[in-house]
């Protein structure tokens, strides 16, 4: 037997439902299969299937057209076999915070049960019969409840075959081509499109009001509704992929036809910011979507900081579109992106006035906190949207002062969102007054000492202080410093506070003329620009932002604020082009998108275009993974353990190992970038040491061959075995190591363990053969030595010889006969005494003379001996 409360298990269920509508829920049962009209006239009436099993289903309806559904069907049971019973009842719907469906009933009507007639019959309760009763052609007879049934006063519907029974529903659809009318471009691209779309109004025989741009046409039934959605949509999809030159951005909504009338004045009575709409993307109230049942994504669009009624707006795609599994998973906060105040100029913002922006209060720039939102997930990312949405839901200055003091995502996100339009803001004007530079950003490093003109004062009160009163200053101070460019400045910014925009306009182009620099003359045209871009001027602060990129190139925000300006005017093709550059070239701008406030007309464009560069960097990413594993092993092969380079690179690969876990565009860049440039580096590093490891060898080489040479001269060869083993081992890894290829790894690496060894080696020798160089050399001294003193003694000896005969033989013919005598007598102890005294005299002189001459004799005989070593060579 069929159960409701079956049924109602297989609901969700939530804690907090989002928004919810009261209506009135049908619960069917049959036997075997149901006849395919049942649901089909139902769905045909609005109604929504909630929960169905093979032999029940629960429906939902806004409306009384349930009644009508069911006497077209009860009156269809009358001629053919219609096996269905039915109950309606008093139901509410209930929408959860991620669009869950559920439905609530009351708890005693939860535990019925019923069996299938062998008719069509259909029950309904007297809370419920209050809304069909009126309908004409309807009646309901009193009939008692069947078992299973809660004890009530239970009715039958009955209803008058005579009587058609159609839906009360209808609608009207309203179509605007974005761009400017007398516009060129807009002429030729709208008159394209409408081309595409009149033959879906041809097809199916739409009467349609064209006015003014506006196209406007009727949609009489369900049906019809819904098939006009999925056609728009399909066509918009199939201009773009294969016709892109035939496509042109518009937007659409779809309006309950009640209380209007079809005529040309149909779209000024529709309460719709026509300027806020998404383009591709009919839009709807979340009733009328909800209508539309299988087939269709529901989308929301933030007109509004609350989303707490059916009748709010949405907008809807095809689910075979892929928008939802093809966009990035990131839902920005309501209530930083929607507001009643015209958009903030500071910080783009609708939640407050331009006087109560927090950014007045900030006084330093924060480039770097894009680094702290590159380490934020995306789960952490709507994690941070959900805190700064409850922060908001009190008062704004009491909210963002929290959000700016916290160290969590949250605060992270909120100086985020606050940096996107630091150009215009208070704090940029002290870096900007300071710059030295001519580009941007690198100008506004190089900075001027501070002076002491008193327009510094006015800036720090213009905070707190009263724009009459400040002007009135400023005026003064402009008396004093008529040429000076900054109270120009000061005074635009008081004017736009003020609400003069145009003032505020002529004061900033008088500063861009006395503009001492580029860059400041530049940013004085951002700030033009700015102004234009928050009154709706987009066209005109597109060209002024483009100027602002002639004279700063490098400046990346002039460009992205012309892609903003893009998406604000519904161009959100040809902003996306632009934003996918810039993401080339600075990977936070995919961030940015994300989180500025200013983008929300082209969110759901923007989240499904970046989903294409994410997923690519997603995939890399998991290759790079395995990369940077396989370069890890690779590195060892090259470097050993205790290498500098290979300790280095090894932090770096874990560091890029640790990022490529952190789901965010930023961190997967860099690792996708990193691990390609860890490849290059370690190319570069092993071709760099492979060269220095050959000329450290050839030094090598070189010591040895003096080593071999020194040693060659050793008067000793028997000492020198183990020296010889030492140089011969030596000699063998230089020889090794100059001959093969060091660009294979495991050479590579064998020569850096060569070189350490043979370097010690090297110097082994080196110690040794001091002691070996000061033997030889000792021993040829002496050599050279004894050969001095031998020479020298023996000519002595010679000359005593001859000179005492001589002595004697003179000294008698003299008369020096002591002298003849002390000869003859004391011969012997005179020659003794003469020849120590020439020995002493002949030692001295040798070693004076070797001495002199040692270094000269021992070249000579290198010299001498390495000649004939070449000689015996060749």
């Amino acid at each position: 037997m069929p159960q409701l409360q079956s049924l109602l298990r297989r609901l969700p269920e939530f804690r907090e439902s989002r928004m919810s509508a009261a209506g009135l829920a049908l619960w069917l049962n049959w036997q075997g299969d149901i006849n395919p009209a049942v649901p089909q006239t139902l769905q045909d009436y609005g109604g929504m299937t909630i929960a169905a099993e093979r032999d029940q289903s629960l429906w939902f309806f806004f409306s009384a057209d349930v009644f009508l559904a069911l006497a077209r069907l009860e009156i269809w049971g009358k001629f053919n076999p219609l096996p269905v019973a039915g109950q309606v009842l008093p139901a509410r719907l209930l929408l959860g915070m991620k669009r869950e469906i559920s439905l609530s009933l009351e708890n005693v009507l939860t535990t019925q049960e019923l069996i299938a007639p062998q008719e069509f019959q259909v029950w309904v309760h007297p809370r419920a019969r209050e809304m069909g009763t009126g309908v004409p052609g309807l009646s309901f007879e009193k009939a008692a409840a069947l078992r299973g049934m809660v004890p009530a006063e239970w009715t039958m519907l009955r209803a008058d075959s005579r009587l058609p029974y159609q839906s009360t529903t209808g609608w009207y659809s309203v179509l605007r081509p974005l761009g400017n009318p007398l516009d060129k471009g807009f002429q030729a691209g709208w008159r394209s499109m409408f081309g595409e779309i009149e033959e879906i109004l041809k097809r199916h025989k739409f009467k349609y009001i064209l006015h003014e741009s506006f196209l406007i046409f009727p949609l009489e039934n369900l049906r019809l509704y819904r098939q006009w959605c999925r056609d728009l949509l399909q066509r918009v999809r199939e201009v773009k992929e294969q016709r892109p030159d035939g496509y042109w951005p518009c937007v659409s909504a779809i309006v309950d036809r009640k209380g209007l009338n079809f005529n040309n004045e149909l779209p000024r009575k529709v309460a719709l910011d026509w300027d806020q709409l998404v383009p591709d993307y009919p839009h709807t109230s979340f009733r009328n979507a909800y209508l539309l049942g299988e087939g269709f994504t529901i989308h929301e669009v933030r007109f509004s900081v609350e989303h707490s009624s059916m009748d709010d707006w949405c907008n809807v795609g095809l689910a075979d579109d892929g928008q939802e599994a093809g966009a990035l998973p990131v839902v920005v906060s309501t209530r930083a992106v929607a507001g009643n105040n015209p958009c903030c100029f500071y910080c783009g913002m609708r939640n407050h006035e331009v006087t109560a922006c927090p950014t007045r209060k900030l006084e330093t720039l924060t480039p770097s906190v894009w680094r702290d939102v590159a380490l934020l997930d995306f789960e952490t990312l709507n994690q941070g949207f959900q805190i700064i949405d409850a922060q908001l839901a009190g008062d704004i200055g009491e909210g963002v002062a929290v959000l700016l003091a916290s160290e969590g995502a949250e605060g992270i996100m909120t100086r985020a969102m606050f940096d996107i339009g630091s150009a215009g803001q208070h704090r940029m004007v002290r870096r900007m007054w300071l710059a030295r530079g001519k580009d941007y950003p690198k100008g506004l490093d190089e900075l001027a000492p501070k002076d002491d003109n008193p327009v510094w004062g006015v800036l720090e009160s213009i905070r707190h202080g009263e724009p009459v009163a400040l002007e009135r200053e400023l005026a003064q101070i402009q008396i004093k410093n008529p040429r000076d460019y900054r109270n120009r400045t000061m005074l635009g910014f008081v004017a736009l506070e003020r609400g003069d925009h145009l003032r505020a306009a002529s004061l900033w182009k008088e500063a861009e003329t006395l503009a001492p620099t580029a860059l400041q003359q530049g940013w004085h045209i951002f700030l033009q620009a700015r102004l234009l871009e928050v009154q709706g001027k987009y066209q005109p602060a597109t060209q002024l932002y483009r100027q602002v990129v002639r004279l700063c190139p490098q400046w990346t925000d002039a460009e992205y604020r012309q892609a903003v300006c893009h998406v604000k005017m519904g161009f959100v093709e040809q902003a996306t082009a632009q934003l996918l550059t810039l993401i080339g070239q600075d990977p936070n701008v995919f961030n940015r998108v994300l989180l500025d406030p200013e983008l929300e007309r082209g969110h759901l464009h923007l989240l499904t275009a970046l989903h294409v560069p994410w997923s690519e960097a997603e995939n890399r990413v998991e290759e790079e993974k395995q990369g940077l594993a396989r370069l890890r092993a690779e590195l060892g092969t090259w470097f050993s353990e205790e290498h500098p380079f290979a300790v280095q690179t090894d932090v770096r690969v874990t560091n890029l190992v640790r990022m490529a876990e952190i789901r965010n565009f930023v961190p997967f860049q860099t690792v996708i970038n990193g691990r390609s440039q860890l490849e290059k580096d370690m190319q570069l590093r092993i071709g760099r040491e492979a060269k220095d490891l050959k000329t450290r060898f050839n030094g090598f080489m070189a010591r040895l061959m003096y080593i071999r040479d020194e040693a060659a001269w050793f008067p000793f060869p028997r000492i020198l075995v183990e020296f010889n083993k030492n140089y011969n081992m030596c000699a063998a890894s230089l020889n090794w190591a100059l001959k093969t290829n060091l660009q294979v790894a495991e050479t590579f690496k064998r020569a850096h363990a060569v070189a350490e060894a043979e370097e010690d080696r090297l110097k082994d020798l080196e110690s040794r053969l001091k002691f070996l160089r000061m033997v030889r050399d000792s021993t040829l001294f002496m050599l050279l030595f004894w050969r001095s003193f031998l020479w020298m003694e023996i000519v002595g000896l010679l000359l005593i010889l001859v000179a005492a005969p001589l002595a004697l033989f003179y000294g008698e013919r003299a008369g020096a006969t002591w002298a003849s005598g002390l000869i003859s007598t004391q011969k012997w102890q005179l020659q003794k005494g003469l020849i120590l005294i020439l020995s002493v005299v002949a030692l001295g002189l040798a070693a004076l003379r070797t001495t002199m001459v040692f270094e000269k004799k021992k070249d000579k005989l290198f010299n001498e001996a390495r000649e004939k070593r070449k000689k015996k060579k060749k």
